[in-house]
């Protein structure tokens, strides 16, 4: 989503028109489930899937037909008596034309990326009525709360507080903003490098860590968004970390490596891996444990780190640590 917002918000700036299209609701076996965007121009798709083959077809060319209008569109089919798709499954499509240079998209889109970059909650929501309501452009963001951020005042903001998922309510879809996580790569090695790389592939907004300033710079790491030159020894020095952040721990030395990991399970995080072999490993859990680390704590570190897929070179163990975090992500 936040890659149609940066779009969106150029879109408002050049003039240009748009549509958003939204899968709205599935059922059974689709190419995506409720919830995916993809935005679509003149010249076709610009950003986002939808599952691409032929319901994203019939998506990007009922889009086009609508480009330079105002009402929206809410379609609903199935998948293999409408489009010949053997899987099976239906799906409805919310098609929202976004008129370039709209004022209320534009706030909407800046009101988008300043919760990206801040990680704050936010719903997105669009109005699967034809006719829109005379006080808007069908488009509102919303906080946690409900309350209005930008956009249209008649969205049902009342509908979205303890919404944790996709919803429909009162001819509104509400779409809760995926905020990225972050993943803190302690270690700017070969395998740290490219574990930033395969992360920041897959949606990681990823902070890399290292004491070493020849290896702890944008240029060397350029997918990491943040790069930090610091002290292993007393990280809440130059680094804030919250229990939705992804620690993956793998420096170049053991000593530094133990120190981060005794740190990291004083606080709540969402996901901790630990690289190394197992006597390393088995080393590790015994100083932890010595330094009153508890046992619960040591059991949910990801030790070794990444799933076992038999990988050898710096890039196989990234794939690795990356599907592991991936899982995590989906499951957890």
């Amino acid at each position: 989503m936040r890659k149609i917002a940066e779009h969106i918000a150029g879109a408002c700036r050049a003039g240009e028109p748009l549509v958003l299209v939204a899968v709205a609701e599935s059922k059974d076996s689709t190419p995506r489930k409720a919830g995916t965007l993809m935005l679509v121009s003149a010249d076709g798709l610009v950003c986002g899937t939808i599952g691409g083959g032929a319901l994203e077809a019939h998506g990007i060319a009922c889009a086009r037909r609508l480009l330079g209008g105002k009402a929206h569109r809410f379609e609903s089919m199935g998948l293999e008596e409408r489009l010949g798709m053997v899987c099976g499954g239906s799906a409805s499509l919310l098609y929202v034309p976004i008129c370039g240079g709209s004022a209320a998209w534009a706030k909407v889109a800046s009101e988008l990326l300043r919760c990206f970059e801040q990680r704050t909650p936010a719903y997105l929501a669009l109005s699967c009525c034809d006719e829109l309501p005379q006080s808007g452009e069908g488009v509102a963001l919303l906080d946690a709360d409900g309350a209005l951020l930008a956009g249209d005042g008649s969205a049902p903001g009342d509908r979205v507080r303890g919404q944790k998922e996709r919803c429909i309510a009162d001819g509104w879809l509400m779409l809760p903003v995926p905020l990225p996580v972050r993943a803190v790569v302690f270690g700017g090695g070969h395998v740290g490098s490219a574990t930033v790389s395969a992360l920041s592939r897959v949606g990681f907004s990823c902070t890399l860590f290292d004491c070493r300033p020849e290896f702890a710079n944008a240029g060397k790491s350029h997918a990491a968004q943040q790069v930090v030159v610091g002290d292993y020894s007393t990280i809440a020095a130059s680094l804030t970390l919250d229990e939705r952040d992804y620690v993956l721990i793998m420096t170049h030395s053991h000593q530094h490596d133990f120190a981060v990991l005794e740190q990291v399970l004083r606080q709540p995080l969402a996901y901790v891996g630990f690289m190394g072999s197992r006597r390393k490993i088995a080393t590790a859990r015994e100083r932890m444990l010595e330094a009153g680390i508890p046992k619960s704590a040591l059991d949910a570190v990801h030790m070794p780190i990444g799933l076992d897929i038999k990988a050898e070179t710096p890039e196989e163990i990234a794939v690795s640590i990356a599907a592991e975090c991936i899982l995590h992500r989906a499951t957890c």
